[in-house]
């Protein structure tokens, strides 16, 4: 019985290894890019990044083939192919949780932490966060995490008191987070470039110095759901720009080491680029600090 790379090999698909699937060209359509069609190991399900399209093995077959259903039936059939559960296998979509948009109601629009780090009200603002008075982030700073419907699948909140154990407190799933891709994917699209960052804080910094063509990722890694977009976007260059540790643990470094390597399996060498901040993080940078990194590096820089 033939499995899916069997099938794959024999229509032409040069596969490239990925763990639970397959990622390479697809061969219906004109594509550059050997990344941008993800096709599942055990049952064929396949989603294309580029075009969003998604489907079946059999539909694979028949894209690929260029032929009707009939034939396709034919062709699985003498590759004594067998669909590995009954039926179409679909994508298993795990329900992401909304917040009530009425929440933000809660938030004490005062946005006087952030001059203190160099940081106008009116630039951090726009975010629509402010401060939480009682509950789970009380005594933080509390921005939402908007999907692109300006649906609220998250919160994030930085510690105001300089008491609490963690800088940082985050509420939903992390894992599916794009942000602030909400308030700058035309920034993203427009200059055909994106610098990932570690946090709200230094997308901030970066956005106050005209910069905003950013993504955090909220730690050290990239999610699944961020990454999958940089792949659909299919951007010139991605710049990799977590904190500069090196005085310190090197933990920031070795993670950008890290992040340079995973995502050289899914773009060419010429479109990822290690571009550390020249202090720890860019929220220790001034305008004129963060311009001078900003013309180094030859990053694209918004023209209002």
């Amino acid at each position: 019985m033939s499995d899916v790379k069997d099938i794959l090999d024999s229509l032409g698909y040069r596969l490239r290894d990925m763990g639970k699937e397959y990622r390479t060209k697809p061969l219906y359509r004109d594509s550059d890019s050997d990344n941008v069609l993800s096709i599942k190991k055990d049952t064929g399900y396949w989603y294309d990044f580029k075009t969003c399209e998604h489907g079946s093995f059999d539909k694979l077959v028949k894209l690929t083939l260029k032929i009707d259903d009939d034939k396709v039936g034919v062709f699985l059939k003498n590759k004594n192919w067998q669909q590995q559960s009954s039926g179409i296998e679909k994508e298993k979509l795990q329900e992401l949780k909304v917040f009530p948009s009425e929440l933000l109601d809660k938030l004490d629009k005062d946005h006087s932490y952030w001059p203190s780090r160099n940081i106008e009200e009116k630039t951090v603002a726009m975010f629509e966060g402010g401060i939480a008075r009682n509950g789970r982030m009380k005594d933080r700073y509390v921005l939402p995490i908007f999907n692109s419907k300006k649906q609220i699948v998250g919160f994030t909140g930085r510690d105001l008191t300089g008491t609490k154990k963690a800088k940082w407190k985050h509420l939903g799933d992390k894992s599916k987070w794009v942000y602030p891709l909400y308030f700058n994917s035309k920034y993203v699209v427009r200059s055909k470039e994106i610098i990932l960052v570690e946090s709200i804080g230094d997308m901030l910094s970066l956005w106050q110095s005209g910069v905003k063509n950013t993504a955090v990722i909220f730690g050290l890694d990239i999610n699944n759901s961020l990454l999958n977009l940089l792949i659909r976007l299919d951007l010139n260059k991605i710049y990799i720009s977590l904190n500069n540790d090196e005085d310190k643990n090197s933990a920031g470094n070795n993670a950008a080491k890290k992040l340079n390597s995973k995502l050289l399996k899914f773009f060419d060498k010429d479109q990822v680029t290690v571009a550390l901040p020249t202090k720890n993080d860019f929220g220790v940078m001034n305008q004129q600090e963060i311009s001078q990194w900003v013309l180094q590096k030859n990053i694209y820089q918004l023209q209002e």
